[in-house]
C-alpha cells in the first residue's frame, strides 16, 4: 500500500503529510476529518496491520514517548501521536543461493524449504539433470517459475522465482565452456542475478585446476560486461573458494591447496574490485561460519567445513540489505545436500 492510499479519502493532503513526517495527535486528526467515525475505524485497521505506529507519553508524564503495540484491548487516547510506518510500505525482497547436489534427489527438501522461507528468487547449483527432466511442474505448484540450464548427471544451474523472469542468458555470452552448464543470468524485480557454479579444481597439479583458473578469468570478463554499477546486481553461487582463513575449519592444512590457493584468491579479489561486496560478511565477521561440509568425513557433525557459497552484491543492492545468513538448519535435515543455503533479505 502506498503512502497516499492510507486513509486516502478521509484526510486532507496537509494532514497526510503530517502523518508521514512529524506525526499527528489522535485528537487533531479526528478534528480534521469530516467523517471521524469512519476515520477512527480505518486508523484502528491500519494500526492492527502495522501500517500506522502509535506513540504515547501519557500527557507528558513520560519523558520519552512509548510505542503502543496494537492488541484487542488497545484503545487510542487523545494525546497519542500517530505516524505512518514507512518501513512497512517498502518492498521486502528475499534471495538465496543453494547448491542442492541433485535437484531431483533433493526435491522434497527443496519444496519444504521454499514453503518455509518463501524467497522471492533462488539461484540453484548442481541440479544434475537434463532440461527435459527438470521438475518444472512441481516448482510451479509451489508458486515458482523456473529457468534452467542443465546437463545429465553433472553441473546444472537454475533460477527460481515468484515473479516474472526476464532477459535470461544461458552460459557465457562469448560461448566459453558451452559443454558445461555452469552459468545462468536473469533479471527479476529489476535485479540482475548471475548464478554461477565454479569448478572445484581437484588439485593444483591437475588440468582441472587450470580449467578453474580459466573459468575465473572468463567470469571476471562476463561480470565486467554487465556494468554492475548501473543497476542492482548480485553474483552468487558455489564459488568453490574460501575467501579467508576464518572461512575454513583448518586453514593451515589448506594453505596453497585447491579452494584456498593464492591464484584463486587473486581472481576472487579482482571480481570484488569491480564493485562487489561479500554480503554475508557485512553482517557477520565471526570465524567458523561454513556453507559446505564433507559427507565423507562427517564434517557437519564434527564442525569441519568451508564457506564457499556466497552472494556478492554491488553497492546499489548491498545498501538495501537487511540481513544475510547461512541456513545451517537445512543442512541438518534428513537427506540434505552437502551445502547449506545462503539467504539475504533486502528492503527497496
Amino acid at each position: 500500500m502506498a503512502n497516499q492510499e492510507i486513509l486516502q479519502s478521509l484526510i486532507s493532503d496537509q494532514v497526510r503529510k503530517k502523518l508521514q513526517k512529524d506525526g499527528i495527535s489522535f485528537s487533531e486528526i479526528r478534528q480534521a476529518s469530516n467523517t471521524p467515525e469512519k476515520l477512527v475505524e480505518d486508523i484502528y485497521c491500519n494500526w492492527r496491520s502495522g501500517k500506522i505506529n502509535v506513540f504515547r507519553n501519557w500527557d507528558g508524564m513520560l519523558e520519552n514517548q512509548q510505542k503502543i503495540v496494537y492488541s484487542n484491548s488497545a484503545c487510542l487516547l487523545p494525546g497519542d501521536r500517530l505516524y505512518i510506518d514507512t518501513s512497512s510500505l517498502k518492498k521486502k525482497w528475499k534471495v538465496a543461493t543453494w547448491n542442492v547436489n541433485s535437484i531431483r534427489a533433493r526435491l522434497s527438501l527443496l519444496l519444504q524449504w521454499l514453503e518455509l522461507h518463501k524467497p522471492d528468487a533462488v539461484c540453484i547449483q548442481e541440479t544434475k539433470v537434463e532440461d527435459k527432466l527438470f521438475p518444472v511442474w512441481e516448482l510451479k505448484q509451489a508458486g515458482y517459475e523456473s529457468d534452467y540450464y542443465g546437463q545429465k548427471s553433472y553441473n546444472g544451474v537454475a533460477i527460481l522465482s515468484k515473479h516474472p523472469i526476464s532477459d535470461t542468458q544461458y552460459g557465457f555470452l562469448n560461448g566459453y565452456d558451452r559443454e558445461n552448464a555452469r552459468l545462468i543470468k536473469a533479471t527479476i524485480s529489476g535485479v540482475r542475478l548471475i548464478n554461477v557454479y565454479v569448478p572445484q579444481g581437484q588439485n593444483t597439479e591437475s588440468d582441472k585446476f587450470q580449467y578453474k583458473l580459466k573459468f575465473f578469468e572468463e567470469l571476471k570478463q562476463e561480470i565486467l560486461q554487465e556494468k554492475t554499477s548501473l543497476r542492482a546486481c548480485a553474483i552468487m553461487g558455489d564459488f568453490n573458494v574460501a575467501p579467508e582463513a576464518k572461512d575454513l575449519s583448518d586453514p593451515e592444512s589448506m594453505k596453497n591447496k585447491v579452494s584456498f590457493h593464492p591464484k584463486e584468491h587473486e581472481f576472487l579479489e579482482t571480481i570484488k574490485d569491480s564493485g562487489l561486496i561479500d554480503i554475508f560478511r557485512k553482517f557477520d565477521q565471526n570465524s567458523g561460519q561454513f556453507s559446505w561440509w564433507d559427507f565423507r568425513t562427517r564434517g557437519f557433525e564434527r564442525g569441519e567445513g568451508m564457506r564457499i557459497d556466497y552472494i556478492l552484491g554491488n553497492s546499489v543492492l548491498t545498501s538495501s540489505c537487511q540481513t544475510c545468513i547461512i541456513d545451517t538448519e537445512t543442512r541438518a535435515k534428513d537427506r540434505p545436500s552437502d551445502h547449506a543455503p545462503v539467504i539475504a533479505e533486502f528492503i527497496f
